[in-house]
């Protein structure tokens, strides 16, 4: 899906991303947790500990790789103390408009993903973890705005 090489990341998110202290990512709760922390270090670089998020989100489960539902990341984030407002039924062109919030959303597929940025071309999705760095998927605009239409999503601000 993505439709760019990473030399098309920006500097900015790629370096406050590569800060954070990835520990070992052995199940769905720590990749969910590493995609929302690396969303506040690339939007606001701020760092948020890894394992404290595994931690909260676990014990909001009892089973290792439960499906975690928009609801669970927003109280994730509301335990930080990061100002989370959920939103149904905007367009993908109001989603685009986005300049310092972060978006959570779960694609297609029902992989979480968040929307750190953008250019004049490109949006830019961090996905996960692949071999202890992030996955940041530059995809053009026009491409998001026909796939991901999704109509739940978080905003952090």
């Amino acid at each position: 899906m993505c439709s760019a090489s990473v030399k098309h990341i920006p500097d900015n998110i790629q370096s406050s991303i590569s800060k954070l202290k990835v520990g070992s990512i052995d199940s769905n709760t720590s990749n969910i947790s590493f995609i929302l922390a690396s969303a506040v270090a690339a939007k606001h670089n701020k760092q948020i500990d890894i394992e404290r998020i595994t931690v909260y989100l676990q014990a909001q489960r009892n089973q290792q790789n439960f499906y975690y539902s928009l609801l669970d990341i927003k109280k994730t984030f509301e335990n930080f103390n990061i100002s989370v407002e959920a939103k149904k039924n905007a367009s993908p062109f109001d989603m685009l408009k986005l300049t310092n919030e972060i978006l959570i959303g779960i694609d297609q597929q029902d992989q979480l993903f968040a929307l750190v940025g953008s250019s004049q071309e490109y949006v830019y999705l961090i996905y996960g973890i692949m071999n202890r760095k992030a996955l940041i998927c530059p995809l053009k605009k026009s491409l998001f705005i026909q796939n991901f239409t999704t109509n739940k999503f978080l905003i952090l601000r």
